[in-house]
């Protein structure tokens, strides 16, 4: 989504950062052919959104055919809602990767690991905040929303449930973003794929095996999102140590404020 803001950097047109030739995986879109580089950092994200929407449809079929009409109900009141709150945060992990991207298009890695924890460290606190506050805000925002009364006790579970994990998807959309601001959008399509599968095993195997009704749903979509979020953290761990990422020195800079 923001492959262009590699050249913002001051040094565009001067020097190329010198550590981008130290991986396959991240490259500079100023480099090339401009529609080969385009489609091939576009098409991973095509894939990347029919993978997220694949979560929303596998629990509303599952759902609705195991589990009946009034379980779908409540899964799609609370949908709404998730889908306002994760769009919100997605702005924000937007935002952040303009930076990333700006500093790396201009090879001043000083500000770019900076920034990089920031995000990282920004991502954790918002996920925190959302998993402790959503399941208490719960009740009221649904009945404000105006969600029937007869679905509301299915949809409140479902809701608390899902923000439980709700680190889980933060942190991966903010990986995500790192990553695609340093060009490399080929690997999170490919951990979202793979956690968008499993979690469709996961909802069949909670619902459908072991009778957990919309509960299931909600702590399947938490586990394969905290699991997808695994794999970006461990890809951003194996990145060339000009911008690798360093747990310890993940924190709040705050210079990258």
């Amino acid at each position: 989504m923001i492959w262009h803001m590699n050249v913002m950097g001051p040094d565009f047109g001067r020097k190329k950062p010198a550590f981008a030739a130290n991986t396959t995986a991240i490259h500079l879109m100023t480099e090339g052919s401009p529609v080969k580089n385009i489609v091939r950092f576009a098409f991973p994200l095509l894939w990347g959104n029919l993978f997220q929407q694949l979560y929303n449809i596998a629990d509303t079929l599952i759902v609705g055919n195991i589990l009946g009409n009034t379980a779908l109900a409540a899964v799609s009141s609370s949908g709404n809602l998730i889908f306002l709150m994760v769009s919100l945060l997605n702005g924000i992990v937007m935002g952040c990767g303009v930076v990333i991207a700006r500093f790396f298009g201009a090879g001043d890695t000083r500000k770019l690991r900076r920034a990089m924890h920031t995000a990282l460290a920004f991502g954790l606190i918002c996920g925190l905040a959302l998993s402790a506050l959503a399941p208490v805000a719960a009740p009221v925002i649904l009945r404000l929303i105006g969600t029937p009364a007869e679905v509301l006790p299915l949809s409140v579970t479902y809701f608390r449930l899902y923000f439980m994990g709700a680190a889980g998807s933060v942190l991966f959309n903010m990986q995500m973003g790192i990553l695609q601001s340093l060009g490399d959008s080929r690997h999170p399509v490919l951990f979202l794929a793979f956690s968008a599968s499993l979690n469709i095993f996961l909802d069949l195997l909670f619902i459908g095996g072991f009778g957990f009704g919309v509960g299931g749903a909600a702590v399947a979509t938490a586990m394969t999102q905290f699991l997808s979020a695994a794999l970006c953290f461990r890809q951003l761990l194996k990145n060339p140590e000009e911008y690798r990422v360093v747990p310890r020195e993940i924190r709040i800079y705050r210079d990258m404020l």
